[in-house]
């Protein structure tokens, strides 16, 4: 087996530093984690589409002070360098609790992160241009498995939860459903039509744009 090159292992390493950063409100390690030119950065996730300040500005106020969030089992396995350029993929785990009323949620959300970086000029070291996110499936369950007026044989929501599957809800692609359940729960808005594997050409748009800027042909990062 081919030992990975050295560019190869520091972008794996400036992939998993970003997201601990991220993560742990660590905001200028993770700025500096992308590219300095603000306008040539791009991040496409549920609840967000624009460059990296703003959605570190707006991931800041979010934050309740602690950690909640966490991306784990997030291993950047298929890179790709050619010159001064990289594309990375990989499945990522992101876990959050939810508490309403007395009753505590977590949900796990399954999905692909892909990314476009760049060898900065002068700095002679990777950073990312983009980030954008597919959704594979997810869940929401009690984190304790039964609570008090709960049929622990039962896998639905039982009466006395909190929680409603509502016609807003069910308009969402299951491969993210209970993620924008909870994303609306935390009065945020997730978009309808997010790439996700139940719709495989929205998840290959992201794959063709990023081997096309490998190739160095014209793509756009919008």
């Amino acid at each position: 087996m081919a030992t990975p090159s050295a560019d190869v292992m520091a972008i794996a390493n400036l992939l998993k530093r970003e997201r601990y950063y991220r993560d742990t409100a660590q905001w200028d390690l993770c700025r500096d984690s992308f590219h300095p030119d603000t306008a040539a950065t791009y991040i496409n996730v549920a609840w967000y589409e624009g460059n990296v300040e703003d959605f570190l500005r707006q991931s800041a106020q979010m934050h309740k002070g602690k950690v909640n969030i966490i991306h784990s089992s997030f291993d950047p396995v298929d890179i790709r360098v050619c010159g001064d350029r990289a594309i990375s993929e990989a499945f990522c785990l992101i876990t959050s609790s939810l508490t309403l009323g007395t009753i505590d949620y977590e949900l796990a959300s399954h999905m692909r992160l892909f990314t476009r970086l760049q060898k900065v000029s002068g700095l002679s070291e990777w950073r990312l241009l983009s980030l954008e996110s597919s959704y594979v499936r997810d869940r929401l369950v009690t984190a304790f498995p039964a609570f008090p007026g709960s049929d622990a044989s039962d896998d639905s929501f039982p009466e006395s939860s909190p929680l409603v599957i509502t016609n807003e809800v069910l308009a969402y692609p299951k491969s993210y459903r209970y993620l924008a359940l909870v994303m609306l729960k935390r009065g945020l808005k997730p978009r309808p039509n997010l790439p996700h594997e139940d719709s495989p050409e929205s998840v290959r748009r992201i794959s063709d744009r990023n081997r096309a800027f490998l190739d160095n042909a014209e793509a756009g990062f919008g």
